[in-house]
């Protein structure tokens, strides 16, 4: 009798484990299935879409003081930013066309440069009075950007050291270099390069006190190119596709000579970078930030790449860069997948000074939250970061990280929109418009949180939305917003904060020679005791296709009462400065009392 127990009994213990074993298996498959379809994701294939998860209004606390209304009609802004679609359904017509804001005209306020691949690029001048609505006078006619066809984005910077903002106009095809005269008048310069340029900006790469230009591409392009490739939605008839079936491209580095020519030396400076198994170009940029990642004192180059490896390009200081995506965590996703990656922001901690490095991905990829450690090696945070989840559905371009409800904490903005207007016959759940979304940042190092859409005002417009880009443009003290869209005019978003006079540290920064409003420069605010409040790399070239304003905004009282103001110049220079009473606090590179 105790043999048969016992026999039962090993039956009852292989029952068990073969149930364990079952349920494990299923697991793996689910898992598997997954994955599978995350890689798939940027490849528009037939499925169901995955839903975001909605925020818990318990979780939130207090709402959101961020709303934004669309003022564009009421500005005079009423240019359609044309997609140039001909029904041949080619790869440029979905990806946009850029948004650029900078003081142009050297008044004081931000001028507005509107990009159009299927019409001409349209300048507006902001006339907007103190206290009264915001208003741009279209002033286009009298400048030579009337001649300038398929433009995609723009680089805004002072390339010949005079203290007035040039222009780069980028397209598909040559960039024009335009050099500015005063009174919002300019005159062409050069013509640089012939691809198809989707992200561009000006920075001192070399440390001699000039302007270099970083030039990216997209894919190797051109329309019989684009109808070989023959991409379809549903296996019937042309659709818009990724760009998997393209070559890649390489990056551009124009050297500034010091008088405003521009000499092209990327190859010679490590930007020629080709794959371990055969010797074809890597990139497919979509967004470009310059950070000085390493913090050895010279701006380092990300890059945000689509189905590619993203790039970390490190410099030596000359001008000279060495790739360290893939040796510092940066180049792929948590599971080791390379992403749609599109747009792209970076923003380092005022207390932990850990750099966060934000991009928006494809449609069924999570947008990425890299942060890095105290190794130096960046680790894919999205899950953790509350970004994770609620960014699976949408398709994001237009990306930034910037303190729009002006609590002293950085926030998330994404802007979203599909590539393929047809895309809900296939994919369930997805929509073509689609709706921004605002992360509102936590206390804890790269922590957010989804506020809810009826809390955006008209940020949450269902729209094919791309570029993104940020200025006062009422110097009112608050973010506001200029979103582009396909084929429509751009939505010019005030944002309803409207803080309190005095309340907010308005930080203008006017550097040497070829860098005015100190671009490159790091704006650091301070308590008494010398603790840093608020950090910020002053940069225009961040998002998606956009060039933003330099002017620093940041709450006087949180998360506690500011002090004073440092800057560090791209040279090392220091000065610093006690806040006045009514928070406008200017710091000049060339006013020694300012030393500190």
């Amino acid at each position: 009798m105790s043999d048969v127990r016992a026999s039962a009994d090993d039956r009852k213990v292989l029952l068990v484990i073969f149930a364990g074993l079952a349920v494990l298996l299923a697991a793996g498959v689910v898992l598997l299935v997954l994955r599978v379809g995350d890689r798939g994701a940027s490849t528009a294939a037939p499925g169901e879409a995955i839903s975001p998860t909605a925020p818990s209004r318990d979780s939130l606390q207090t709402p959101f003081l961020a709303r934004f209304t669309d003022v564009a009609a009421e500005a005079g802004i009423d240019h359609r930013q044309a997609d140039g679609a001909s029904g041949s359904y080619l790869l440029p017509e979905t990806m946009g066309s850029g948004v650029a804001l900078g003081d142009l005209d050297s008044d004081g306020d931000a001028d507005l440069l509107l990009l159009s691949f299927g019409s001409s690029p349209r300048l507006y001048r902001n006339d907007t009075l103190p206290g009264e609505p915001i208003r741009f006078t279209d002033v286009t006619d009298a400048t030579a950007l009337s001649s300038i066809p398929r433009s995609t984005a723009a680089a805004l910077g002072d390339v010949d050291g005079d203290g007035r903002l040039d222009l780069l106009i980028a397209t598909v095809g040559a960039d024009w270099l335009l050099l500015n005269q005063g009174a919002m008048h300019f005159e062409q310069s050069q013509r640089l390069g012939d691809s198809w340029t989707s992200a561009v900006g000006f920075l001192d790469v070399d440390g001699d006190g000039d302007q270099d230009l970083v030039s990216a591409s997209y894919v190797e392009w051109s329309p019989e190119i684009d109808l070989e490739v023959d991409f379809t939605l549903d296996g019937v008839g042309r659709a818009y596709g990724p760009p998997t079936g393209f070559r890649g491209t390489d990056l551009e580095l124009y050297i500034n000579d010091g008088a405003g020519e521009f000499i092209p030396d990327g190859a010679d400076r490590g930007l020629k970078l080709r794959r371990s198994d055969r010797p074809v170009p890597v990139m497919k940029a979509l967004g470009l930030a310059f950070e000085d990642v390493d913090e050895d004192g010279d701006p380092d180059v990300l890059v945000a790449n689509d189905t590619t490896p993203n790039r970390l390009l490190l410099n030596d200081g000359s001008g000279i860069f060495v790739d360290a995506g893939a040796a510092s965590g940066f180049a792929y996703d948590i599971d080791g997948n390379s992403t749609g990656a599109m747009g792209i922001d970076t923003h380092r901690d005022p207390q932990s000074g850990r750099l966060i490095c934000a991009i928006g991905n494809f449609a069924n990829e999570p947008s990425s939250v890299f942060v890095q450690g105290g190794s130096g090696r960046f680790i894919d945070q999205s899950a953790l970061s509350g970004v994770g989840a609620p960014t699976r559905n949408a398709l994001t371009f237009g990306t930034l990280l910037v303190d729009l409800d002006l609590d002293g904490r950085v926030d998330l903005l994404q802007i979203n929109g599909h590539i393929e207007p047809r895309i809900a016959l296939v994919q369930s759940g997805q929509s073509y418009d689609q709706s921004a979304q605002v992360f509102r940042g936590l206390e804890r190092v790269a922590g957010f949180e989804l506020v809810p859409s009826d809390e955006l005002g008209a940020l949450s417009l269902p729209i094919s939305g791309r570029a993104a880009a940020t200025a006062d443009l009422d110097q009112d003290g608050d973010h506001d917003l200029v979103v582009s869209r396909i084929d429509g005019v751009p939505l010019v978003l005030r944002n309803n904060r409207d803080p309190k006079p005095g309340s907010v540290v308005e930080v203008t920064v006017v550097g040497p020679g070829g860098s005015p409003n100190g671009a490159g420069a790091l704006v650091e605010v301070l308590h008494a005791d010398g603790r840093v409040l608020h950090r910020q790399r002053l940069q225009r070239t961040r998002s998606y296709l956009a060039q933003c304003d330099l002017v620093g905004l940041y709450p006087r009282t949180q998360p506690e009462t500011a002090h004073s103001v440092r800057v560090v110049f791209p040279d090392g220079t220091r000065r610093i400065v006690s806040i006045p009473p009514d928070g406008m606090t200017l710091i000049d590179y060339d006013d020694p009392d300012d030393s500190g």
